[in-house]
């Protein structure tokens, strides 16, 4: 498939370029490395480590929505 653009983050800026583009009829694909929301925990938070371990897709600032999604 053919896409008009190609957006790579899908925190704040990546989704309102998405929305800007789709409402101007534009086809877009958004690419992430985070986790679906449902699936984003951070191991601190859920008791499993006393501070943070660098995971390689952090689920307090990668995917949808970035830092603002997930990690309130």
């Amino acid at each position: 498939m053919k896409y008009d653009a190609i957006i790579v983050g899908s925190g704040p800026a990546g989704v309102f370029a998405a929305l800007e583009l789709v409402e101007a009829k534009k086809k877009v694909l958004i690419i992430d490395k985070g986790k679906l929301i449902k699936e984003r925990t951070c191991p601190i938070i859920a008791g499993k480590v006393d501070s943070c371990i660098n995971c390689p897709s952090c689920s307090g600032v990668s995917g949808w929505g970035g830092a603002g999604s997930a990690s309130d």
